[in-house]
């Protein structure tokens, strides 16, 4: 019996080695192939930089990451982690018995999972090699003879290099690169030990010990990190208590959201078209953009102003809501209070004691000025309780977190009901409370430290009724505000330089949080006046000049409707009269004016004279590819077409006629630096529309040049004199039309901005020379102002996406050029005065503004013209007046 149970258990002894050895090589097969470092690659996250090299975005698909070379980490930073994670690291051979046994001890006393007693070697093996997250027996043998192969085929500095690149720190950012950009703005070769602390505390839970919204666990968990370098020796114990009562500063949110939002997802869109999706997103490419920040973020700061002015002129909207109760005005001020520190302080430091130092008790709501707290700033829109209207002095009192402030009635006479049919000079309100309500919620707009007012400065002087000082509280106690609110209405911008060709800012709408559609590039919109610009210039070339008359006289279309049955001469024609905007008409008047002036009736006229099909080729040899209305109604702009394509045709003017290509990548740059992608120009967006056109072009230009050879010179100049193809194709490619003409046509644009009956006169205020062109459409649902300097030109649109009016008298000079102005102010500091350049072949002379004819000593008003050589009048007259007598007649019959 002995015997059969020694012969039994011996069996089962072998059964189970056998078994063990079949699990252990069962385990082993399953475990995935060992990699070594070369073949990490890991997703990393793309980095987006302007043209100066500041970084203005990021693209990647989930895992922000930068890999760093081991060689690159500090050896603190490396201890730090070390100290946190796994002392024994250098030591042990991918397990650490001791610790297992430790921490086993530790959770048992706990009766929870206190202590973990992974290794390094094991957490990276579970996060890079094992992706499933089970818990489970097996799973724990995989993890341990998987760390242990791992030793011994890798080195511990690649084991490091493989963890410290791949662990997850919170805020979505992976890899210590990644972490240090996210909490300090550094890279990881310029950490303080304090913050390398912080850090290296964060991979066992990162949001429990997250700096930004546990300050106090992170301040723990730095300390205990410290503390436990010192004890095993990788820093003096000084150096560690130093670094414990070191304050620490961190970023609460990320710094590139609000940079360049449209431009960032334009590029993103572009590169994955010629890279693919995973090159851009996971591979970590240095993305070089011709955008320039300052001038990017001027833009942005513009398009909202504009937008907001002009949606106060349409009227206010009403609050925000009402409060009755005290107790919801408690909690409005008190968690209003707590969100504007939060959003007002994207840098915290963490004191000693853990706590934000901007929200302690001592220092909470403290005062930049006597009037200001440190949570709000001049220019911010924040929402505000109304405490009191009072009707009898034109104030309204406002509180905003521990800051009280009062809005003028003279600065909110604007707030009438929206109403859109009314300008908003003539409808105003007549008393605060027509407006607001103690109670209501509204957004205000801090104006200044100290309220102020012309009817509490001179109350003797001011037509208005004047504040009386004495009845009321001391006002140097109260902050400045403005009534406000966000607008409804869009608008864009996108701007170019002239000589790079770089797009230097691209603004899609008022927000890209509320709204991710780029109008700059997707929204195509009619242009009203602007497109004036076009037509006029094809005139140009087909025998107008500068001087040339045309009579402004009511004019009058008939159209019959071809698919009527007119047998028996009973259809009604449709009838079309064309009007100027201000509904009276001048009589005589020379070409120049006309596009100065934005007339309608002499502008149908020179279409009609020329030819609809003939402008209609101008503007797509200028790069206009939207379809255009094949009637007289092109001239007036009733052709919806982009700002880009706009913007591009004005800036060839600007360029003497040469293409205008604008480039928004430079160059594309590898993990190792190597330049995988050269320029990268927007029209690649428009790519199918481009080539199209481009090809119907350079097919007409073959076909023009085989004529050529077969013609003599003499059949060659009478062909000249017959077809105006000729003035679409030269030598260079590039050259879109003469520079001659695209010249004069920038002198006629100078015009619309100089001469006191030009509607862009605002633009003056540059102090600069600019070429420009307004435009509005019918009903005021659009407004355009695009113009142009020596340097830079730039384009922009307000309208709704919805198509409605915008409101009575918004014109494009009032809607669209002041957002124009204010970016380009900035956008031009800092660069030289210069002048637009004259090519040969161009005449000045002085003519009479009126006439159009030369000047003499009794000519009432001198104008300074540039003409092309040839086409200057002489003191006979105007060289195309008998061509052009006919414009003088009335066309209505």
């Amino acid at each position: 019996m002995l015997k059969k149970l020694i012969i039994a258990g011996v069996v089962l002894v072998i059964v189970g080695i056998a078994g063990v050895f079949a699990l252990i090589h069962h385990v082993k097969s399953g475990l995935p192939q060992l990699i070594t470092v070369k073949d990490y690659q890991p997703l990393l996250v793309s980095e987006v930089y302007d043209r100066k090299n500041k970084k203005i975005g990021e693209l990647s698909r989930e895992e922000r990451r930068i890999v760093v070379p081991y060689e690159k980490m500090p050896k603190h930073l490396v201890q730090a982690f070390l100290a946190a994670e796994d002392d024994q690291f250098f030591q042990h051979g991918g397990i650490n018995y001791q610790a297992i046994l430790r921490a086993t001890l530790a959770n048992l006393r706990a009766g929870r999972t206190v202590q973990g007693g992974s290794t390094i070697t094991q957490q990276v093996a579970k996060t890079l090699l094992l992706r499933d997250r089970e818990k489970t027996f097996l799973r724990k043998i995989r993890e341990a003879m998987l760390a242990q192969q791992m030793e011994e085929n890798l080195k511990k500095e690649d084991i490091l290099y493989l963890y410290l690149n791949q662990i997850y720190f919170g805020q979505g950012a992976y890899g210590v690169e990644v972490a240090a950009q996210t909490y300090y703005h550094k890279s990881v070769d310029q950490l303080t030990l304090a913050e390398m602390a912080i850090l290296a505390g964060l991979p066992q839970a990162p949001a429990r010990y997250s700096p930004v919204t546990n300050p106090l666990r992170a301040k723990e968990r730095q300390t205990y990190v410290l503390h436990r370098m010192a004890e095993v020796g990788f820093v003096p114990k000084e150096e560690a208590e130093a670094a414990v009562k070191q304050p620490v500063k961190v970023y609460v949110r990320e710094n590139y959201v609000q940079f360049a939002p449209s431009v960032v997802e334009t590029v993103r869109q572009l590169l994955v078209a010629q890279l693919g999706e995973e090159q851009v997103l996971d591979k970590g490419l240095r993305i070089y953009t011709s955008i320039e920040l300052d001038k990017q973020l001027a833009a942005q700061e513009s398009v909202v102003n504009g937008l907001k002015e002009l949606d106060k002129r349409q009227g206010y909207r009403g609050a925000l809501r009402q409060l009755d109760s005290k107790e919801e005005i408690e909690k409005f001020l008190v968690d209003g209070r707590k969100k504007l520190i939060a959003e007002s302080t994207p840098v915290r430091i963490i004191m000693p004691d853990g706590k934000f130092d901007d929200i302690t008790p001592e220092n909470d709501g403290k005062k930049s000025s006597p009037n200001l707290p440190s949570y709000l700033k001049i220019g911010q829109a924040v929402e505000g309780l109304v405490e009191k209207v009072d009707d009898a002095n034109g104030l309204v009192y406002v509180r905003v977190g521990d800051a009280r402030g009062l809005i003028d009635f003279e600065d909110m006479t604007w707030a009438r009901k929206p109403n859109t049919d009314k300008r908003w000079d003539i409808d105003t309100i007549k008393k605060p409370s027509e407006a607001v309500s103690a109670g209501d919620i509204i957004l205000v707009q801090i104006k200044g430290e100290v309220f102020a007012s012309s009817r509490l400065s001179n109350p003797g002087k001011n037509s208005k009724k004047p504040i009386v000082p004495g009845s009321l509280p001391e006002f140097g106690k109260f902050l400045a505000m403005d009534l406000d609110q966000e607008p409804i209405v869009e608008g864009s911008l996108i701007s170019f330089d002239e000589q790079t060709q770089d797009v230097l800012a691209m603004v899609g709408g008022y927000s890209y949080a509320r709204n991710e559609f780029n109008r700059a590039l997707q929204a195509a919109r009619q242009t009203g006046s602007s497109f004036k610009t076009i037509v006029y210039a094809s005139a140009l070339d087909k025998g107008y000049t500068p001087a040339t008359p045309i009579m402004d006289s009511p004019i009058v279309f008939e159209e019959s409707d071809p698919n009527k049955d007119d047998s028996e001469g009973q259809e009604d024609p449709k009838v079309w009269k064309p009007s100027n905007h201000s509904k009276s008409f001048g009589g005589d008047i020379i070409f120049r004016n006309a596009l100065v002036k934005s007339l309608n009736i002499p502008s149908v006229k020179i279409v009609e004279d020329i030819g609809v099909p003939w402008a209609s080729d101008y503007a797509k040899r200028l790069g206009i590819f939207s379809p255009l209305n094949p009637d007289f109604t092109l001239v007036l702009g009733t052709s919806s077409v982009t700002l880009y394509e706009m913007t591009k045709a004005f800036g060839q003017f600007g360029r003497l006629g040469k293409r205008l290509r604008p480039v928004i990548v430079r160059q594309v740059l590898n993990q190792e630096g190597q330049k995988i992608l050269d320029e990268v120009s927007l029209d690649v967006r428009f790519n199918k529309e481009i080539t199209d056109l481009d090809k119907q072009f350079d097919d007409r230009r073959t076909a023009l040049a085989e004529k050529m050879k077969t013609m003599t010179p003499e059949a060659l100049i009478e062909d000249k004199k017959k077809r105006a193809d000729y003035n679409f194709f030269f030598e260079d490619k590039d050259q879109l039309i003469k520079p001659q003409t695209a010249y004069v046509m920038t002198t006629l644009l100078k015009g619309v901005v100089e001469d006191k009956n030009g509607t862009g006169g605002r633009a003056r205020s540059i102090g600069r020379e600019v070429a420009g062109k307004t435009g509005t459409t019918n009903g005021y649902y659009d407004a355009w102002f695009i113009g142009y300097t020596p340097q830079i030109v730039t384009g922009v649109w307000v309208g709704f996406d919805k198509e409605r009016s915008i409101g009575k008298g918004e014109v494009g000079g009032r809607a669209a050029l002041p957002i124009w102005v204010e970016y380009m102010k900035t956008a031009h500091e800092g660069l030289p005065q210069t002048t637009f350049p004259v090519p040969d072949g161009i005449v000045f002379a002085n003519i009479d503004s009126d006439s159009g004819k030369l000047a003499t000593a009794t000519t009432k008003s001198v104008l300074r013209q540039a003409f092309i050589e040839g086409t200057e009048p002489t003191a006979a007259g105007n060289k195309s007046e008998e061509a052009t007598d006919f414009l003088k007649d009335d066309l209505a019959n």
